[in-house]
């Protein structure tokens, strides 16, 4: 069995909201497909297989995936400025995959994305969607609106989370550091993957992490650079200092999960060796890039049987569990 956890949505409805509008996020038509505009100098295209659920279902099954775990494509609900439309705009995308996930139960589990325009707003939200829509977790951006998320204002979605025992998904977004990235190296490509690293590590050395122990947090794309810039992080810290009080990221890091999406096996191994099989699970990021290749590389790795299923599935199945 293999479950997808990277895996990604953007209903129709959500395009058409976003074709109304004039400031970023906005949708245009582009030379192929309609372009999803989150900021400057970063377009993410509207792929078919965003709204039709047949389309992903072919995918799917011609990589072997049983279920895939759906989240919102960037742009997030949080990039629109006015709070109560970002509010809304998530609202559209959860309503979205729910209706996928209902035509699709044994396919397709859902996980929430949040506006921020008010933290009580997208804690009830949150709460409609565990409690109504059955969703199995929360996917949140890297940073939200060019906020870190070990800011104090966050707390709370991490507390509820923790409260609720639902993992959380990070999904890189527009950069904190755009400076050069956006001008010349393809976002995607370098800017999402040190995004997501530097969110992981603010979220260890904060202490943020530590203050729920038993919650999930998942980083894709093998980790980033995590795995490959873990023991210098953590042997420059006494030397430098962390401006924080955690005394043991080490422990913090290897709490961290992380999913498989990668294109060649050497970040696979790497990554595989540094966290092991208990942190790892399936991802295949489709439909971006070679997404077929993630399965591959999954069932070509040196490892035991029981490892691999763990990282297939069983992993996923311990941490998305039903509602």
């Amino acid at each position: 069995m293999r479950i997808d956890v990277h895996n990604h949505i953007f209903p129709k409805e959500l395009v058409t909201r976003l074709e109304k509008r004039s400031e970023y996020p906005f949708a245009r038509p582009g030379k192929d497909r309609i372009g999803l505009h989150c900021c400057d100098n970063l377009m993410i295209q509207n792929f078919e297989s965003f709204a039709d659920m047949s389309k992903k279902l072919e995918d799917m099954d011609r990589v072997g995936v049983d279920v895939c775990i759906l989240s919102v494509n960037l742009p997030g609900p949080e990039l629109a400025m006015n709070p109560a439309e970002a509010d809304e705009l998530a609202r559209i995308a959860n309503d979205g995959i729910a209706e996928a996930v209902a035509l699709h139960p044994k396919r397709f589990w859902g996980m929430a994305s949040l506006g921020y325009g008010s933290i009580d707003g997208s804690l009830k939200e949150l709460d409609r969607c565990v409690t109504q829509l059955k969703f199995r977790g929360l996917q949140i951006f890297s940073n939200i609106k060019g906020k870190a998320l070990d800011d104090p204002e966050l707390r709370p979605i991490f507390a509820r989370m923790a409260e609720l025992k639902r993992p959380i998904f990070m999904h890189p977004t527009a950069p904190l550091n755009r400076n050069y990235l956006m001008q010349m190296v393809p976002v995607p490509a370098l800017g999402f993957i040190y995004d997501t690293t530097l969110a992981a590590v603010r979220l260890t050395l904060s202490g943020r992490l530590a203050e729920f122990p038993e919650l999930p947090l998942i980083i894709p794309h093998v980790g980033g650079v995590l795995p490959y810039l873990m023991e210098r992080i953590v042997g420059l810290i006494p030397g430098y200092g962390n401006g924080n009080q955690e005394s043991n990221p080490t422990q913090v890091f290897k709490r961290l999960y992380m999913d498989t999406v990668t294109y060649e096996p050497g970040p696979l191994k790497l990554c595989l060796e540094t966290m092991g099989a208990s942190q790892l699970l399936l991802g295949t990021d489709h439909p971006h890039g070679p997404w077929d290749r993630p399965t591959k590389l999954l069932d070509q790795v040196e490892c035991s049987a029981a490892d691999r299923e763990m990282m297939m599935h069983g992993n996923a199945e311990r941490l998305f569990r039903p509602a």
